[in-house]
């Protein structure tokens, strides 16, 4: 759909819902998954009717359709929601229909099986954060803990630089400005201790159709697991992996994207 209305008059012109058609109840139900999403522990009814602006009674009625419908637990000892199995399925259903993740698995478990370390697809989200939507496993003895599912907010190290060099939409000046021409430059990036001591990450965006980055894949190690050093053997095939993936998924290589050259056979 383009411009002109659906057959029930929901969109208009250029192809936005109407809010006048919104159903309040849908945009309440994704607030409290929204919140719960937040919120590890769940929540009791009043803080969940707090935290999104609703009536007692209509929060009560809201939370009972959502615990019979699967979208939701609750837990009578503590009085507590939170996300339900039912979310699950949706979940891991969405993630397989997105064609970037699903372009970008081989190549993930291709990183993981050389390494052996952790592998993440991060996807940007609309409101500026990125979430975890898919893992290899690493085969080190320590392991990172970050799960499918964790959020990172708008200034997450690594992942905000990546999300934003190719988008110049986005002003940048001076350090910012350089940092961006360097991840430009190189077609990844990489942060040694910036999220915690020891933990070193290095990524590359996958782009969507307009050259923006629509997926970042993340490789993770902690202290000499991944080193400088590792990341310029790996260099050839992260950019490589970034095209194809990109191609793959029906995206557009931005132009200046380096090319990939020959992988060292260290890698």
């Amino acid at each position: 759909m383009t411009n002109g209305q659906s057959e029930d008059g929901a969109w208009t012109v250029d192809g936005e819902h109407d809010s006048a058609m919104l159903v309040p109840a849908v945009s309440r139900t994704v607030r409290v998954l929204d919140h719960l999403v937040r919120h590890a522990g769940g929540a009791t009814l009043t803080e969940l009717a707090n935290s999104c602006g609703f009536a007692k009674s209509t929060a009560s009625n809201l939370m009972r359709t959502m615990v019979r419908e699967g979208l939701m637990n609750y837990d009578g000892a503590s009085r507590r929601y939170n996300l339900g199995p039912l979310l699950v399925e949706y979940g891991v259903t969405a993630v397989t229909r997105i064609t970037p993740v699903s372009e970008a698995r081989s190549f993930m478990e291709r990183l993981a099986e050389r390494t052996e370390l952790a592998c993440l697809a991060i996807q940007p989200m609309p409101d500026g954060h990125f979430t975890a939507i898919a893992k290899i496993e690493s085969r080190k003895d320590i392991k990172i803990t970050i799960e499918i599912g964790s959020r990172f907010d708008q200034q997450a190290p690594l992942l905000s630089r990546l999300a934003d060099a190719w988008c110049d939409a986005v002003p940048a000046t001076g350090q910012e400005d350089d940092l961006r021409a360097q991840l430009r430059a190189r077609g990844f990036g990489a942060v040694f201790g910036e999220y915690a001591p020891e933990l070193n990450v290095v990524g590359f965006p996958v782009f969507d159709r307009a050259g923006h980055p629509c997926l970042l894949i993340t490789l993770l190690g902690i202290g000499t697991d991944l080193t400088p050093r590792d990341i310029g053997q790996l260099a050839p095939y992260l950019v490589n992996a970034a095209r194809a993936i990109t191609v793959r998924s029906g995206g557009q290589v931005p132009s200046g994207y380096p090319a990939g050259g020959v992988e060292e056979a260290a890698c």
